[in-house]
């Protein structure tokens, strides 16, 4: 028997096509996390909600595999989907450095309030030091 491509696996190309990240996908269809991953059929009723958040999937192509993936569409010129994946890059960076800033800001937020609990010496106070200090 030969393997064809599963309703899971045309979801995923889908998803690639469209520079959607599962976790994009999961939040959207309220399916839960690892669907995609799991082995077996899918029932009709995630298929329905797939479809509804998705109009553009078509879904005979969804079902089968045959026709074209999109609604309206023939094809997705390889522009488009370069530009999806950079999209979903820089996403990605934005994500990341957000996330930076974030730790930088309390790393901050620390060092100032360490600066501000520190006392200068006064003249007096090194003289009191140095005075302290063993003779050899």
């Amino acid at each position: 028997m030969t393997n064809f491509p599963s309703i899971r696996d045309r979801i995923s190309e889908y998803l690639l096509l469209k520079g959607i990240s599962k976790y994009r996908f999961y939040q959207e269809t309220g399916l839960s996390n690892g669907f995609l991953d799991k082995a077996g059929s899918i029932n009709s009723d995630n298929c329905e909600k797939i479809c509804y958040v998705y109009p553009d999937l078509d879904p005979e192509w969804l079902l089968t595999g045959n026709g074209n993936m999109l609604r309206n569409y023939d094809r997705l010129d390889e522009g488009n989907v370069e530009k999806s994946a950079s999209l979903e890059a820089l996403v990605q960076k934005i994500v990341e450095l957000s996330s930076e800033n974030t730790l930088l800001k309390k790393e901050n937020e620390n060092l100032k309030r360490k600066i501000v609990g520190y006392k200068p010496l006064s003249e007096d106070d090194l003289k009191d030091n140095i005075a302290a200090e063993p003779k050899i």
